[in-house]
């Protein structure tokens, strides 16, 4: 069962997450709460998984030190790719944008984000070897719905407080 799609989904919502400040750092002015909204919504989606996918003893034992590892290294290449996607937005607005300068973030960027479905992939292989068939498709479903939620949510927190939407 292949599941690049919904890597993709995840690599998108992480860059999103990365990207775009959460309505508390918005207020406080620092990334601190973004890295604890960050951190909160892992430690949710790692909760609510074990639940959703009725994980053994076994299983959870073999799983969460994966994937706890997996969100961390994710967690810091997206902060660094956001600060790279930032550098190359200031970059490109000058007239003329060094080349030189672009080159380098871009692949910097290209790097994280091969970096991230590498991330992935090692924890695609884990989730085929603890998981029976059944609970594969039910990880399948619970993520794509787990993601879609929180990515709804995040936008109606954000619609509620007046921040404006902005692309990754």
């Amino acid at each position: 069962m292949k599941t690049k799609p919904l890597i993709l989904a995840g690599l998108v919502i992480s860059l999103v997450l990365a990207v775009w400040p959460s309505p508390a750092a918005g207020q406080t002015g620092g990334a601190q709460p973004r890295t604890r909204l960050r951190e909160r919504i892992s430690e949710l989606y790692l909760l609510r998984l074990t639940r959703a996918l009725e994980l053994t003893e076994d299983q959870t034992a073999k799983l969460y030190p994966v994937l706890t590892r997996a969100e961390k290294q994710k967690a810091d290449l997206q902060v660094q790719m956001g600060l790279d996607l930032r550098t190359l937005r200031a970059e490109l607005a000058k007239m003329p944008p060094k080349d030189v300068t672009v080159l380098l973030l871009v692949n910097r960027i290209r790097d994280a984000r091969a970096a991230i479905r590498q991330a992935d992939d090692g924890v695609e292989a884990a989730l085929d070897q603890a998981l029976t068939p059944v609970q594969r498709a039910l990880y399948l479903v619970f993520t794509v719905d787990f993601l879609r939620r929180v990515g709804e949510n995040l936008d109606r927190s954000r619609a509620g407080r007046g921040l404006t939407k902005r692309t990754p």
